[in-house]
């Protein structure tokens, strides 16, 4: 491993999962709650793939339309029938960002600003279906019918596994 990498591992920030939903929206503006959970989702794995830790604490649940959050999703759940769009008001964006961003490293928000840009133009269907093709959703629902309610976590460390053998294919 490198000094490089060594001194990232120790020193990266964390941020809340909410400030970071949030950050989402300062950053691509209007979406509903499917895509908002799925860039989230997006953001933790391929930090963890090429950072090597999480960018927050909470394990993503396998829920049928996906990974989600549960605390973003109580936060939110007022607004959150599944199509429903959320948008932050003008005057708070710059706020959100600039919170964000002070606790974080530039890599980090590198990463975040990469997974944002092969990520964001996608409907958060489409980012459903591909979440649902992926090994640590599936293995996490193991046996349950696609509709089938789930509280089964997500572990980082499938994720990770996941995501990092992509990055050396």
């Amino acid at each position: 491993m490198s000094t490089a990498f060594q001194t990232i591992k120790q020193e990266a920030g964390k941020v809340e999962p909410e400030d970071l939903a949030y950050y989402i929206l300062a950053k691509l503006g209007v979406m509903d709650h499917l895509k908002l959970q799925k860039l989230l989702y997006y953001v933790q794995s391929w930090h963890l793939a090429i950072l090597g830790i999480p960018i927050f604490d909470e394990d993503f649940k396998a829920w049928v339309h996906g990974p989600v959050l549960t605390s973003v999703w109580h936060a939110l759940k007022d607004h959150s029938k599944l199509n429903a769009k959320f948008k932050l008001n003008s005057a708070s964006v710059s706020k959100v960002i600039a919170k964000v961003e002070d606790c974080l490293q530039k890599d980090q928000v590198d990463v975040i600003a990469d997974v944002l840009e092969e990520y964001g133009q996608r409907s958060g269907y489409h980012l459903e279906c591909l979440t649902h093709s992926e090994d640590p959703w599936k293995n996490a629902r193991g046996d349950l019918s696609p509709d089938a309610k789930s509280a089964a976590r997500i572990s980082k460390a499938s994720m990770r596994k996941f995501y990092a053998a992509r990055l050396t294919a």
